[in-house]
């Protein structure tokens, strides 16, 4: 089979075939383990695809995390409208979070298994999942903050209320199962997506008034 591809199609084929299969060989064995000839044998191509498409080894598990990624969290990404008053801006990344949060609960997949495997010994695929991904929104969030806040406060204070906010949003993406266990279910049920961004809005601006006080 040859390894460069004739057309954008099938060039875009092969590397997706091999992500997925990166992906699966990955989440079962790490980065260090995995097998490039196994790899390449489950997505059905030559071995040198892998340095055609990628480069190598390294830049597959990289491509095959930032996949993962965009498969568990979404491709959310922050408002652009900076026109906008810092308070809308707030509200609309608390209901984009919310939204990932609280998003239809699928089965476990090897994305999770190797997003999980990653995090728990992260190598330089997490640097970049980080700045691609997370860093975008975080600066977004402690901007619309930010303009809220006497122009004194501290960066270190700055930064709290920002990671208070994403906190508050990612809980119910993963303490909801205890939730559900201590909270009975007809009042859990109430926890609406309106509901949990008003009081996560109300909460913030109650708490920025408090450094303006």
């Amino acid at each position: 089979m040859a390894c460069r591809p004739t057309t954008a199609e099938s060039h875009v084929t092969t590397s997706e075939r091999l992500i997925e299969a990166a992906t699966a060989e990955f989440a079962d064995k790490g980065l260090k383990d995995a097998n490039l000839r196994d790899i390449c044998a489950l997505a059905d191509v030559n071995l040198n695809a892998v340095r055609y498409h990628f480069g190598g080894k390294e830049a597959l598990y990289v491509a095959a995390v930032k996949h993962a990624h965009r498969s568990v969290m979404g491709d959310i990404r922050p408002p652009s409208d900076e026109s906008t008053s810092p308070e809308d801006r707030l509200r609309e990344i608390i209901s984009m979070l919310l939204n990932l949060a609280l998003g239809q609960q699928r089965p476990l997949t090897a994305e999770h298994k190797l997003m999980h495997r990653e995090f728990s010994d992260p190598t330089e695929a997490t640097v970049q999942v980080a700045r691609a991904f997370a860093k975008p929104m975080f600066m977004a969030l402690r901007s619309a903050i930010s303009e809220m806040l006497p122009a004194d406060t501290s960066a270190i204070e700055r930064n709290m209320l920002t990671t208070s906010v994403i906190g508050q949003c990612m809980h119910f993406k993963f303490g909801r199962q205890i939730d559900e266990l201590i909270i009975p279910k007809s009042e859990f049920r109430k926890f609406t997506m309106k509901r949990l961004t008003d009081h996560i809005y109300r909460v913030t601006l109650a708490a920025i008034r408090d450094y303006s006080a």
